[in-house]
């Protein structure tokens, strides 16, 4: 670790963010990375996610965001929460146990740039919560946090992948960390546990992704893929669970657990609506789904309940 990823990480620890990184920004995206990434789009594997076509330009150079931009500061913070659901309770994704990301996040990495100026100086910046199109997994790899695993998330050694990532372009040119250089081995838990068969070698098939179809989608589920819903009503988090990386991940110091979501339970979805949903949600990132996601969830997880009582 370099001394300016030393006095980064004495900021970081602070305020709570659990690893840092630092990347150059003076040369973009490998091109072997946008090859595999403009594959998975030809392919269709990013379903109905239209956004992850556009702004190509912007996903392979940063620096299209903010010109002045020489280096890039990747932040990960833990949202594995300190309790969880019960497991006969309809399931909510871990990521949205507590309050929307986007907000939180978006705060601290402003604290955390502008605590950067008294430490390295005047500098301009732009801090990038998941709102900007940069192959964000790409630069923390990078930036020697981790690396990209199997179920196509980051994965950080001593502290798992259930994890947010944030960014910040700086102009300042600071020495970057090494790169990551490790892979998931031999291990295929994740590719065997998915529900559905969304992972393969070749990576993720959003269109059978249960995450992608409680969130993003909007309209019916396929048929064929509503039993593997079983309880889960918004995302699923199956292929982190059996990842032996986070067989003791690092507990979130960011993201308390709503007590509505932890407590959750039938009796509080049963007859669902738009009054219900907002009561549940509000402050979370699971409205993404929407109302409607949410109640076309909740209904087919009454229907799989009773698929199994009968």
């Amino acid at each position: 670790m370099n001394d300016v990823v030393l006095r980064l990480d004495d900021i970081a620890t602070e305020l709570g963010i659990d690893r840092v990184g630092v990347a150059s920004l003076m040369s973009p995206v490998e091109d072997r990375y946008m090859d595999k990434y403009d594959k998975w789009i030809a392919e269709g594997k990013h379903a109905d996610m239209s956004y992850l076509v556009e702004h190509r330009s912007l996903r392979e150079d940063p620096r299209t965001l903010l010109p002045e931009a020489r280096t890039m500061i990747v932040c990960a913070v833990s949202y594995y929460p300190t309790a969880l659901q019960a497991p006969d309770a309809p399931q909510i994704s871990k990521y949205a146990y507590g309050r929307d990301y986007h907000k939180v996040l978006k705060k601290v990495l402003t604290s955390f740039a502008e605590r950067m100026t008294d430490t390295f100086g005047s500098h301009t910046y732009r801090v990038c919560i998941d709102t900007a199109p940069i192959s964000e997994r790409y630069w923390a790899q990078r930036a020697g946090i981790g690396h990209i695993g199997k179920n196509q998330n980051l994965i950080i050694p001593k502290i798992g992948s259930y994890i947010f990532l944030g960014e910040i372009l700086t102009s300042l040119d600071l020495t970057p960390s090494d790169p990551v250089h490790r892979s998931c081995g031999s291990c295929t838990k994740c590719i065997e546990a998915c529900p559905t068969q969304a992972l393969s070698s070749e990576g993720l098939d959003a269109r059978r992704c249960l995450s992608y179809l409680t969130i993003e989608h909007r309209g019916e589920i396929p048929s064929d893929l509503r039993a593997a819903l079983g309880s889960r009503i918004y995302g699923c988090d199956t292929c982190q669970d059996v990842c032996p990386y986070n067989h003791r991940p690092i507990k979130t110091r960011l993201f308390p657990a709503s007590s509505k979501i932890l407590t959750l339970s039938e009796d509080d979805i049963r007859n669902f609506d738009e009054e219900t949903y907002a009561s549940l949600f509000f402050g979370s990132a699971a409205t993404r789904a929407k109302y409607e996601g949410m109640k076309r969830n909740i209904e087919i997880y009454f229907e799989n309940k009773r698929r199994k009582e009968e």
